[in-house]
């Protein structure tokens, strides 16, 4: 799968970046979570995503409405990866609404951003998501998610995975410090 477009690269040509683009992006594959990007990240990226307790979901209906949502676990253990093209994570109902499931059920096409405010990483991950409810599936991960009050899974066919520019992070560390 091409991730990028044809608007991608026009704009990189509009705004000269097209030659700074291709040098970052032949550094790197962004197909897996793979060793290339454990050493960008410096360490196993499998573990970076596993030790997180909080990302960011993005997901769009089928008419194209964005929805973004805080995903977080207070125990910590939130999202387990299955393998270099699979990642796992439960969806709580909150308030009910489920807005990201809807979403899914209507367009697969899925984001997360994974930020690490501590030691300034960021990490993209694109990909399609399915919708897993079914009890036995569940209950094959229940000890890893340290709950068993899980109603469903939410498992994503990783596209495409990068880590992001974290230059502003600062920013945020600097608004909560004070």
């Amino acid at each position: 799968m091409n991730f990028f477009t044809k608007e991608h690269l026009d704009v990189r040509k509009t705004y000269n970046t097209t030659n700074q683009a291709n040098y970052w992006l032949s550094t790197i594959d962004t197909t897996s979570l793979n060793k290339e990007l454990s050493l960008y990240l410096q360490e196993d990226a499998t573990s970076f995503i596993e030790r997180m307790p909080y990302f960011f979901f993005a997901t769009s209906s089928a008419n194209g409405n964005t929805n973004v949502n805080f995903k977080g676990a207070e125990g910590g253990k939130l999202i387990k990866v299955l393998n270099s093209k699979k990642l796992i994570f439960p969806d709580y109902s909150g308030n009910g609404i489920l807005h990201s499931v809807g979403d899914i059920n209507s367009n697969p096409n899925v984001g997360m951003l994974i930020i690490d405010f501590n030691k300034n990483i960021r990490l993209k991950i694109s990909g399609r998501a399915t919708i897993l409810d079914d009890k036995e599936k569940i209950s094959q991960y229940l000890d890893y998610f340290e709950t068993y009050n899980i109603n469903r899974l939410i498992e994503i066919d990783i596209d495409y995975v990068i880590p992001n520019c974290s230059t502003n992070i600062n920013v945020v560390k600097k608004y909560l410090l004070g």
